[in-house]
């Protein structure tokens, strides 16, 4: 037994047997498994119950090795990343946790039109990734600094941030493809990227990402058009600079930074995700009717993910929850919204997965009241 309980096999090939827990071992690839293995110290959220089997890759051979285990003793399985995105049950999950730790970053500077092209391993921590871009002289991430998680999940999730979304950047992704079992490259426009959304959300488990392609360009324009990146530089009576095109990526990095900590809590003494909820997207005949009765509403146009022709708001959903519904800074039992923005959850040590759910469907639950606006969870959950 190692320390935390955790009991380390090396597994050859197995298969179950009628009880879930007797294992007959013969030939496999060889795969350090871990058995109970308590989620929460992999999740920023701090909770969550055990993983019946746990395994560690950092190469496309070994993710294709623990897949194929899964698949042929017919294990649920999960990806972790850096744990920044999820909710995991109380009770864990009961089947294979694969933990991505692929690495590796490399450049190709022999684009045309001042472009650059950066692979990155899914398992590369994400903020460090957009530091070394930014050190290398290259602009485009800047926008997505002090993002918690890891490369492999940046074009699952689309992340983004003041006025930037990593799909625009990504020129390809390289994937394992779980039902044929091949290694595949899918190129940006097939990734279907919309507002939090991707091919790899839309075909769920299909598609497990290995490494992703950046298309960055070297002394680009940065951009500084979100209002909190204007305010910022403007206090720094940065203005001549924004007009000129003078600002560095640098500099943007440095103010993204600064804003997201003075808006998010501290994770060594909070268990969180960050925002919670996406920001819900409506059409204009809804936002004009609620913004008759919320006259400080504020809405900004948004493409259709679908290709439709209807227009459509995104609505900061961080508003309604402080202005709206007033629930920011609150705290019942173990779990609140932070006190500096509604739209992040926060936990306390000890809470429990039942405890986020239940005051997250609460607050669902008042914003639809309020406004007639479904909300949904950003957070994926694990159980």
């Amino acid at each position: 037994m190692t320390a935390g309980g955790c009991t380390h096999i090396i597994f050859r090939h197995i298969i179950w047997s009628s009880h879930p827990l007797a294992i007959i071992r013969r030939n496999w690839n060889f795969m350090n498994i871990q058995e109970n293995v308590p989620l929460a110290q992999y999740t920023t959220f701090k909770i969550g119950g055990n993983a019946r089997f746990f395994c560690i890759v950092k190469n496309g051979d070994e993710l294709k090795d623990v897949i194929g285990f899964a698949k042929k003793n017919i294990l649920p399985y999960f990806v972790l990343g850096g744990g920044s995105n999820i909710l995991v049950s109380d009770k864990g999950f009961m089947g294979m946790v694969i933990k991505m730790e692929i690495q590796g970053k490399s450049i190709d500077d022999t684009m045309i039109n001042d472009q650059v092209m950066i692979s990155a391993g899914a398992g590369e921590m994400w903020d460090d990734f957009v530091e070394y871009t930014v050190d290398q002289g290259f602009n485009g991430l800047e926008n997505l600094s002090a993002i918690p998680g890891t490369v492999g999940a940046a074009p699952v999730q689309n992340i983004g941030a003041y006025g930037a979304e990593v799909g625009q950047f990504i020129y390809s992704v390289h994937a394992l493809d779980t039902q044929t079992m091949k290694e595949i490259e899918i190129s940006g426009h097939d990734c279907h990227f919309g507002y939090r959304n991707s091919l790899f959300k839309k075909e769920k488990g299909r598609y497990i990402v290995v490494s992703v392609n950046f298309l960055l360009k070297k002394d680009g324009k940065v951009n500084t058009e979100y209002k909190d990146l204007k305010e910022y530089f403007l206090k720094k009576n940065d203005q001549l600079s924004i007009i000129n095109n003078q600002i560095t990526p640098a500099q943007v990095r440095e103010a993204v930074i600064n804003i997201r900590w003075n808006k998010l809590p501290d994770w060594n003494l909070w268990g969180t995700a960050g925002s919670f909820f996406k920001n819900p997207v409506i059409s204009q005949a809804h936002f004009d009717e609620i913004k008759v009765k919320y006259p400080g509403l504020p809405g900004f146009p948004e493409a259709s993910n679908t290709g439709g022709h209807e227009d459509l708001v995104k609505i900061p959903l961080g508003w309604v929850l402080d202005n709206v519904c007033k629930v920011k800074g609150i705290m019942r039992g173990g779990v609140g919204t932070y006190e500096k923005q509604a739209l992040v959850i926060v936990a306390k040590a000890g809470a429990t997965a039942g405890e986020v759910v239940a005051f997250t469907q609460d607050l669902m639950k008042q914003v639809k009241d309020a406004t007639g606006i479904t909300i949904e969870a950003e957070v994926e959950w694990v159980n």
